[in-house]
């Protein structure tokens, strides 16, 4: 049954799939490679899941943001050593990680990765790439060109279990209808699983070192003692879990030497112009070390030459634009040529609607939450039109049940604006 809906041909187009898509939506694509090698049913699906990850083509961002993000990689030490690399890393933020740390490639630090090396922390700011490399991990482990002593991958964003926290080893094989394996990792400890966690800082419950959930004791090496962990998290999210893992890495995001090079590879025919703004702009520019902001400004530098409108100064002014872009392109969706030259001319009944995601952004931020349960607000609006406004990111099978219908923004900060 399965590979009746496979991709019956290598050379048949990716479709884009939209970043709020979960793994269990994608279908798997046949691996004959692997079935002649004898590679059992439940690996061979796992991996076709992760191969199309991460489409080649995509409408936006237009060029892949992770081939040009940095790595590092975290010593042992609280002395932060002042070199010159150290001080690139450094953005004058809360999520700044001031400890002494090494530049590293994708490729080192997985190679650096063995099956005794047992859990590895990434840590990161919002918007640095820290979801986008745990989708590379999965699609590459899919692939075969990492991470080759693993037999079973299970990706779970954390984020997912807003209404259901308590994460149990059953439940996450069951998401992955998998269920019947639980005996064979029990029996060998978890050897070759991995675990790839994105999102500590989004997980409704904060990690305890002395809880005593299963989720807990797997991330302190308690149970399943053979498994693989990688997990991703904002820093100040991830204090009490660094003394029990045995890799800690930064996702660092651009320097202005990959801010460049994105936009030369991104908009080659308006790059000098743009980079010619961002220098004028110092301000503007300092954001760009995030590479969603570069993706946004981009877009908005590209949408405002084509229709004539000023340019934003400051980093309010960015968002506002963002916002409102997005809300034309809406527009231009449904077929309705307007100019929206605030968010204050809305025509209704998007204003109210525009109001009501507002709203979620408020309660949302004020109570330190990353996203929320459709169950929880009270919205006259159907799911649909939430997600077609393109500001928030509609999930509808979060949870491991895949029964919840979880609403986030698609980045920290532009919810908080």
């Amino acid at each position: 049954i399965r590979n009746t809906y496979c991709h019956s041909s290598q050379n048949s187009p990716e479709k884009s799939l939209p970043i709020s898509d979960s793994p269990q939506l994608l279908l798997p694509k046949p691996d004959f490679d692997n079935i002649a090698s004898g590679v059992n049913a439940s690996t061979r699906n796992l991996k076709g899941r992760y191969c199309n990850l991460m489409p080649a083509q995509v409408d936006f961002p237009p060029v892949p943001t992770f081939s040009f993000t940095n790595l590092a990689l975290i010593k042992d030490t609280t002395e932060a050593k002042k070199s010159a690399f150290f001080m690139k890393t450094i953005q004058g933020s809360l999520d700044d990680v001031i400890e002494k740390k090494m530049t590293i490639t994708y490729e080192e630090l997985f190679k650096s990765i063995s099956s005794t090396n047992k859990i590895l922390l990434l840590e990161g700011r919002p918007g640095c790439g820290k979801t986008t490399l745990t989708r590379k991990i999965s699609r590459d482990w899919g692939e075969g060109t990492i991470l080759s002593f693993v037999k079973y991958l299970f990706l779970i964003p954390l984020r997912q279990f807003y209404k259901n926290p308590i994460i149990e080893l059953n439940t996450v094989l069951s998401h992955f209808r998998m269920a019947a394996l639980e005996k064979e990792l029990l029996q060998s400890e978890g050897e070759g699983v991995c675990f790839v966690l994105d999102g500590l800082d989004e997980y409704s419950v904060k990690f305890s070192t002395q809880g005593h959930s299963w989720f807990e004791e797997l991330l302190r090496g308690e149970v399943l003692t053979s498994s693989t962990i990688i997990i991703t998290s904002r820093p100040n999210a991830s204090i009490e879990l660094r003394k029990h893992v045995h890799t800690r890495g930064e996702v660092l995001g651009f320097f202005k030497e990959q801010i460049h090079e994105y936009i030369d590879n991104g908009n080659p025919s308006k790059a000098t112009k743009i980079k010619a703004f961002l220098h004028s702009h110092q301000n503007i520019l300092h954001m760009c070390y995030i590479p969603f902001h570069l993706v946004m400004i981009m877009f908005i530098y590209d949408t405002c030459e084509e229709d004539k409108t000023p340019l934003p100064k400051s980093e309010t002014e960015v968002y506002e634009l963002f916002t409102r872009l997005s809300l034309v392109r809406y527009y231009t969706k449904i077929g309705k040529d307007i100019v929206l030259r605030d968010l204050e001319s809305l025509p209704s009944p998007e204003c109210a609607l525009f109001r009501s995601i507002s709203k979620i952004a408020y309660d949302t931020t004020t109570n330190e939450m990353t996203s929320i349960s459709l169950h929880d607000i009270h919205v006259e609006f159907s799911v649909s039109d939430i997600a077609n406004l393109g500001i928030i990111v509609v999930d509808r099978k979060a949870g491991l049940s895949g029964g919840e219908t979880i609403l986030s923004f698609a980045h920290l900060t532009n919810q908080e604006f």
